[in-house]
């Protein structure tokens, strides 16, 4: 029998509360960040002890924790980062490495699902952190994340959906010898929907950095 969105949905929460990644990351819950304008934008520095904004151009928006980014094919809202060292069902590269962890709720606004959507891994980067494992994107400075789990169960989330929000969190390795930041720098990369002039197919293209900001970057043990 064919899913609607709402019974989708209801079926993820529904898997979340028994996920052990979900009951580290998703169930912490979010510090005060304040009203309005006191949230973690540019320019913001008493909240957190001090941020310095994060470089942006004039085409780029901020990122604001709990609030949309327009980020096509995707609706996002960053909830929060967090650093831990270890997570059931997600394995690192070295026992002694930690991971960074951007917890967000994803939806497609594409009328159509998309399939092993190489657009989700575009679509949340961080950049100017010492010591991750990943490289950075050719051409660019952003580094992509290592792993992008679904909260609810911890797996690949494929197909995404048009209309639902999924929970997800964006990992990212980061060697143990280097300290866990205070403050990361989080880009949000958007795509234009054209045709490819390789096969004259319609898709989702040209990865372009839509949204920044620098965010605050606690441990998960004190969130709890």
């Amino acid at each position: 029998m064919p899913t609607t969105p709402e019974s989708e949905a209801a079926d993820l929460r529904r898997r979340a509360r028994g996920s052990k990644v979900a009951g580290r990351l998703l169930n912490q819950p979010l510090r005060h960040l304040g009203v309005g304008a006191a949230v973690v934008v540019l320019g913001v520095t008493a909240v957190f002890g001090g941020l310095e904004p994060a470089d942006t151009t004039p085409s780029r928006v901020a990122v604001e924790v709990g609030k949309i980014s327009t980020v096509p094919p995707y609706d996002i809202t960053i909830e929060k980062v967090l650093w831990v060292d270890e997570l059931p069902e997600v394995y690192k590269t070295d026992d002694r490495n930690r991971w960074l962890a951007v917890t967000a709720t994803i939806r497609n606004t594409h009328d159509e699902s998309l399939y092993d959507a190489v657009e989700l891994r575009h679509a949340v980067s961080l950049v100017g952190v010492d010591g991750l494992v990943g490289d950075p994107v050719r051409g660019a400075k952003r580094v992509e994340s290592t792993y992008r789990k679904l909260l609810a169960d911890s797996s690949d989330l494929s197909p995404v959906q048009p209309g639902i929000e999924y929970e997800m969190v964006y990992l990212f390795e980061q060697d143990g010898s280097v300290d866990p930041p205070d403050e990361v720098a989080v880009q949000l990369v958007g795509h234009t929907w054209r045709r490819d002039s390789i096969d004259q197919d319609f898709k989702w293209l040209d990865p372009t950095v839509i949204a920044e900001s620098t965010l605050p970057v606690r441990p998960a043990e004190d969130e709890a």
